[in-house]
Protein backbone atom coordinates (compact mmCIF):
# COMPACT_ATOMS: atom_id res chain seq x y z
CA UNK A 1 0.00 0.00 0.00
CA UNK A 2 1.54 3.34 -1.02
CA UNK A 3 2.22 5.95 1.65
CA UNK A 4 0.80 9.45 1.72
CA UNK A 5 3.16 11.96 0.07
CA UNK A 6 4.76 14.04 2.85
CA UNK A 7 7.67 15.76 1.10
CA UNK A 8 6.10 19.18 1.71
CA UNK A 9 4.91 18.44 5.25
CA UNK A 10 6.91 20.37 7.83
CA UNK A 11 5.07 19.34 11.02
CA UNK A 12 4.11 15.89 12.30
CA UNK A 13 2.06 15.60 15.49
CA UNK A 14 1.15 12.58 17.57
CA UNK A 15 -1.49 14.13 19.88
CA UNK A 16 -0.59 14.11 23.56
CA UNK A 17 2.89 12.75 22.82
CA UNK A 18 5.10 14.76 20.48
CA UNK A 19 5.29 17.29 17.66
CA UNK A 20 8.18 17.34 15.20
CA UNK A 21 8.89 20.53 13.27
CA UNK A 22 11.20 19.68 10.39
CA UNK A 23 13.78 22.20 9.21
CA UNK A 24 13.33 24.69 6.44
CA UNK A 25 15.69 24.07 3.50
CA UNK A 26 18.32 26.47 4.86
CA UNK A 27 18.50 24.64 8.23
CA UNK A 28 19.27 21.15 9.52
CA UNK A 29 17.72 21.54 12.97
CA UNK A 30 14.63 19.56 13.93
CA UNK A 31 12.50 21.01 16.75
CA UNK A 32 10.76 18.48 18.98
CA UNK A 33 7.97 19.59 21.31
CA UNK A 34 6.62 17.44 24.14
CA UNK A 35 3.40 18.65 25.79
CA UNK A 36 2.99 18.49 29.59
CA UNK A 37 2.84 14.92 30.89
CA UNK A 38 3.93 13.46 27.54
CA UNK A 39 5.08 9.82 27.85
CA UNK A 40 7.26 10.15 24.70
CA UNK A 41 10.88 9.06 24.80
CA UNK A 42 13.52 8.90 22.09
CA UNK A 43 14.20 5.30 23.08
CA UNK A 44 17.67 4.11 23.95
CA UNK A 45 19.79 4.20 20.76
CA UNK A 46 23.08 5.24 19.20
CA UNK A 47 24.38 6.62 15.90
CA UNK A 48 27.42 5.29 14.03
CA UNK A 49 28.03 7.95 11.39
CA UNK A 50 26.74 11.09 13.13
CA UNK A 51 27.47 13.09 16.26
CA UNK A 52 24.13 14.29 17.61
CA UNK A 53 23.47 17.59 19.35
CA UNK A 54 20.57 18.56 21.61
CA UNK A 55 19.65 22.01 22.85
CA UNK A 56 16.88 22.56 25.38
CA UNK A 57 14.92 25.66 24.39
CA UNK A 58 12.16 25.47 27.02
CA UNK A 59 11.40 23.18 29.94
CA UNK A 60 13.58 20.42 31.32
CA UNK A 61 14.71 17.17 29.70
CA UNK A 62 15.91 13.96 31.28
CA UNK A 63 18.88 12.83 29.19
CA UNK A 64 20.63 9.51 29.71
CA UNK A 65 24.09 9.22 28.17
CA UNK A 66 26.02 5.96 28.71
CA UNK A 67 23.91 4.94 31.75
CA UNK A 68 24.20 8.34 33.46
CA UNK A 69 21.04 10.42 33.69
CA UNK A 70 21.00 14.21 33.98
CA UNK A 71 18.35 16.91 33.91
CA UNK A 72 19.07 19.63 31.35
CA UNK A 73 17.50 23.06 30.93
CA UNK A 74 18.05 25.87 28.42
CA UNK A 75 20.81 27.35 30.61
CA UNK A 76 22.90 24.17 30.21
CA UNK A 77 23.75 24.88 26.56
CA UNK A 78 24.38 22.33 23.83
CA UNK A 79 24.59 18.62 24.66
CA UNK A 80 26.98 16.75 22.34
CA UNK A 81 26.50 13.00 21.91
CA UNK A 82 29.43 11.38 20.09
CA UNK A 83 29.13 8.50 17.63
CA UNK A 84 28.49 5.07 19.22
CA UNK A 85 27.35 6.58 22.54
CA UNK A 86 24.06 5.07 23.76
CA UNK A 87 21.58 7.78 24.73
CA UNK A 88 17.91 8.51 25.35
CA UNK A 89 15.90 11.58 26.29
CA UNK A 90 12.40 12.51 27.46
CA UNK A 91 10.62 15.01 29.69
CA UNK A 92 12.03 15.47 33.17
CA UNK A 93 9.09 15.04 35.50
CA UNK A 94 9.30 16.34 39.04
CA UNK A 95 6.33 16.70 41.38
CA UNK A 96 7.79 19.87 42.89
CA UNK A 97 8.61 21.74 39.71
CA UNK A 98 6.88 24.32 37.52
CA UNK A 99 8.38 22.91 34.31
CA UNK A 100 5.90 20.00 34.47
CA UNK A 101 3.18 22.39 33.27
CA UNK A 102 5.04 23.77 30.25
CA UNK A 103 5.99 22.25 26.92
CA UNK A 104 9.45 20.80 26.57
CA UNK A 105 11.04 22.22 23.41
CA UNK A 106 14.27 20.63 22.18
CA UNK A 107 16.32 21.25 19.05
CA UNK A 108 18.20 18.32 17.52
CA UNK A 109 20.82 18.26 14.74
CA UNK A 110 23.80 16.20 13.64
CA UNK A 111 27.32 16.45 12.31
CA UNK A 112 27.74 15.80 9.47
CA UNK A 113 24.85 17.95 8.35
CA UNK A 114 23.61 15.74 5.52
CA UNK A 115 19.82 16.00 5.78
CA UNK A 116 19.37 12.46 7.13
CA UNK A 117 17.86 13.71 10.41
CA UNK A 118 14.94 15.20 8.47
CA UNK A 119 14.63 12.09 6.30
CA UNK A 120 14.64 9.90 9.42
CA UNK A 121 11.87 11.85 11.19
CA UNK A 122 9.80 12.19 8.01
CA UNK A 123 9.90 8.43 7.38
CA UNK A 124 9.45 7.48 11.03
CA UNK A 125 6.39 9.68 11.47
CA UNK A 126 4.86 8.63 8.16
CA UNK A 127 5.05 4.97 9.18
CA UNK A 128 3.82 5.56 12.74
CA UNK A 129 0.97 7.92 11.82
CA UNK A 130 -0.27 5.66 9.00
CA UNK A 131 0.09 2.39 10.94
CA UNK A 132 -3.21 0.56 10.64
CA UNK A 133 -2.05 -3.07 10.74
CA UNK A 134 -4.02 -5.29 13.03
CA UNK A 135 -3.02 -8.52 14.74
CA UNK A 136 0.39 -10.12 14.80
CA UNK A 137 0.96 -9.77 11.05
CA UNK A 138 0.27 -6.01 11.15
CA UNK A 139 2.66 -5.69 14.10
CA UNK A 140 5.39 -7.61 12.27
CA UNK A 141 5.03 -5.48 9.13
CA UNK A 142 5.14 -2.33 11.28
CA UNK A 143 8.36 -3.47 13.01
CA UNK A 144 9.96 -4.37 9.66
CA UNK A 145 9.19 -0.88 8.38
CA UNK A 146 10.73 0.69 11.49
CA UNK A 147 13.83 -1.50 11.32
CA UNK A 148 14.32 -0.58 7.66
CA UNK A 149 14.25 3.11 8.62
CA UNK A 150 16.62 2.54 11.56
CA UNK A 151 19.04 0.51 9.44
CA UNK A 152 19.21 2.91 6.52
CA UNK A 153 19.24 6.15 8.51
CA UNK A 154 21.83 5.56 11.27
CA UNK A 155 19.55 5.10 14.25
CA UNK A 156 20.45 1.90 16.10
CA UNK A 157 17.97 0.95 18.86
CA UNK A 158 19.19 -0.90 21.93
CA UNK A 159 17.51 -4.30 21.70
CA UNK A 160 19.16 -5.98 24.68
CA UNK A 161 21.26 -4.89 27.65
CA UNK A 162 24.81 -5.95 28.37
CA UNK A 163 28.23 -4.88 27.12
CA UNK A 164 28.20 -2.57 24.09
CA UNK A 165 29.70 -5.16 21.72
CA UNK A 166 26.81 -7.55 22.58
CA UNK A 167 24.21 -4.81 22.06
CA UNK A 168 25.95 -3.74 18.85
CA UNK A 169 26.05 -7.26 17.41
CA UNK A 170 22.47 -8.21 18.32
CA UNK A 171 21.07 -4.89 17.12
CA UNK A 172 22.90 -5.18 13.80
CA UNK A 173 21.74 -8.77 13.31
CA UNK A 174 18.09 -8.13 14.24
CA UNK A 175 17.71 -4.73 12.58
CA UNK A 176 19.78 -5.78 9.55
CA UNK A 177 17.73 -8.93 9.05
CA UNK A 178 14.50 -6.97 9.58
CA UNK A 179 15.58 -4.35 7.04
CA UNK A 180 16.50 -7.07 4.53
CA UNK A 181 13.13 -8.81 4.99
CA UNK A 182 11.36 -5.44 4.87
CA UNK A 183 13.13 -4.49 1.64
CA UNK A 184 12.42 -7.93 0.15
CA UNK A 185 8.75 -7.75 1.16
CA UNK A 186 8.27 -4.34 -0.46
CA UNK A 187 10.44 -5.07 -3.49
CA UNK A 188 13.11 -2.46 -2.65
CA UNK A 189 16.77 -3.37 -2.66
CA UNK A 190 19.25 -2.10 -0.07
CA UNK A 191 21.57 0.67 -1.11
Amino acid sequence: MPRTETKDTRTFTRPGEVTYILPEPSSSTVTIILPPKSPWTSGSHWHETHTEYLRIIQGAAKVTIQSRTYTYRASDGIIAIPKFVVHEWSRALDDDSDFNDEELVVQEWTDPTDGLKEVFFRNLNSVILEHTGKGWFGSVVFMLQLWTIFHRLDNWPVIVGGPFYVRWMLTHVVVGFGAWVGAFRTGHSSR
